[in-house]
């Protein structure tokens, strides 16, 4: 089943061609300097979409020059500061000398038919229009960020002047008075163009979607049409992949999932009043973690609203819960089986939002038994109960080498990198890991002093934590060989 693709003629020129008003007319016999119609002259009605049909891009690879003027149009036009971008324009190389090639790949939001935003958005702050857009909705964002781990493509960004996540929205308003967006509009080759296609064929048939190093179309069905050069070689690669580069660290989140992994495995343990009470504090605690991580912390509220599709909704609920529970178990011990209960499906949700295929090192079982072992490492140490904890310990080198295993066996930057970035980039941080885990075993079950078990195990936590963020490589479009692309290590 083929799809239907229909150019769409949004701020043409009457005969073809894209141009914004007030251009010089460069047509044969044109008065010089004679400026071309105005914008009031240039403004058709907009194409009408029929039932099942939606807007999208359309990309020419062939045409693209890698001038940029798409990328300094759209941040004009939607007033971008200079380290945010809504459009990219990344390099793809292959070949062999002297038979190389080299391409450029104009990229923004593809208004996908499964929007991986959208379901992983605690506040429902994304929308998929009746014309296919995908809108984002400033005032219900709390600048979690978790849309920007989900998307394949990287596209929503986070904008610190506003302490949220920012995206292309096709550049609704031009379309609404029959104008094309700024990137088609700036472009000089023509290499980008607004286009409806049938919804029902594209889903059935989204193969015009791929592009070398790009993510799979059908993680989320882009709607991107992308035509390709025949010419393209067999082999490529992103220009950026030389650029492997560290992921922010996100110290509220390093926080809110040790101490809250912790608050369970002394739940889980616990056997006196005590026990019960640090559990409570630690559950708290964690918490803390969570508000320090949003943009606006004050709206923090909303992140329960999408408890039926966001694993993020559901962690904040659960952990909450947990906090409540813990407390009650800190005076009622009949509810300490309650609370362990509720805390163990707290880590598992807490878990389970990062196992995400836009994170491929995430994307795995073993994230959530990374996490449930790390409460099996700390909380029995302050119960005391050593084999537990050194069981813990020891399930979490068992599952970070598992990992490395699994990520080796494929090439690609997004596997691999997050490897060589562990072992080689952090090697010294990795070493001091694995020694520590492994003194704090030594320390456990010779029945040395808890409280140096505890400093080496929880030593060996945080920089495994630590790790677990600065080294995952997402998927992304290419970026170019200086800059690499917005948002990762391309």
């Amino acid at each position: 089943m083929t799809s239907t693709v229909t150019p769409v003629s949004i701020g043409t020129k009457p005969g073809g061609s894209t141009v914004p008003g007030n251009w010089l007319d460069l047509s044969p016999g044109a008065e010089p300097g004679r400026p071309l119609p105005g914008p009031e002259l240039l403004k058709p009605e907009m194409l009408n979409l029929d039932v099942g049909e939606q807007y999208r891009f359309g990309f020419s690879m062939e045409s693209c020059i890698g001038c940029h003027s798409c990328e300094v149009a759209c941040a004009e036009q939607n007033g971008l500061p200079a380290d945010t971008v809504w459009r990219r324009v990344g390099e793809v190389e292959g070949g062999d000398h002297p038979d190389t090639r080299r391409f450029h790949l104009s990229m923004s939001c593809n208004h996908c038919l499964d929007p991986a935003c959208l379901e992983g958005c605690p506040t429902n702050a994304y929308e998929k229009l009746d014309n296919g857009i995908v809108a984002h909705h400033a005032d219900e964002c709390i600048g979690c960020q978790y849309c920007t781990w989900n998307c394949p493509y990287s596209v929503p960004a986070f904008q610190p002047d506003r302490r949220i996540v920012t995206k292309c929205d096709l550049c609704q308003p031009r379309l609404e008075e029959g104008f094309a967006p700024a990137c088609v509009s700036a472009c000089p080759t023509h290499a980008i163009t607004v286009e409806k296609v049938d919804v029902a064929a594209w889903r059935a048939d989204h193969q015009l979607a791929e592009g070398p190093q790009l993510p799979a179309a059908g993680l989320t069905i882009s709607t991107t049409r992308i035509e390709l050069p025949n010419d393209v070689p067999a082999d490529t690669f992103a220009a950026s992949d030389w650029n492997l580069r560290p992921e922010h660290p996100h110290w509220p989140l390093v926080w809110l999932t040790l101490v809250t992994q912790l608050a369970l495995g002394v739940s889980a343990t616990a056997a006196t009043a005590t026990d019960r009470t640090v559990a409570c504090a630690l559950a708290g605690a964690g918490m803390l973690g969570a508000l320090l991580h949003l943009g606006r912390p004050a709206v923090a509220y909303k992140a329960l609203r999408n408890l039926r599709r966001s694993w993020l909704s559901r962690e904040v609920a659960l952990l909450t819960l947990y906090a409540g529970v813990a407390a009650g178990a800190a005076v009622v011990e009949e509810l300490a089986v309650p609370a362990a209960v509720v805390g163990a499906a707290g880590v598992f949700a807490s878990a389970r939002l990062y196992v995400v295929p836009g994170r491929p090192a995430w994307h795995t079982p073993i994230t959530v038994v990374r996490f449930f072992a790390t409460a099996l490492a700390l909380g029995p140490i302050v119960t005391g109960l050593r084999p537990v904890a050194a069981a813990g310990v020891l399930l979490g080198l068992a599952a970070t080498a598992g990992n490395w295993w699994r990520l080796s066996r494929n090439a690609d930057r997004s596997w691999s990198g997050s490897v060589d970035l562990e072992l080689r980039w952090f090697r010294s941080a990795t070493v001091v890991r694995f020694l520590s885990a492994f003194a704090a075993v030594a320390v456990l079950v010779l029945g040395g002093p808890l409280a140096v078990a505890f400093v080496l195990a929880a030593t060996a936590e945080l920089l495994g934590r630590w790790l677990f963020f600065v080294t995952v490589v997402p998927l992304n479009m290419p970026g170019s060989f200086f800059r690499g692309a917005a948002g990762s290590h391309r």
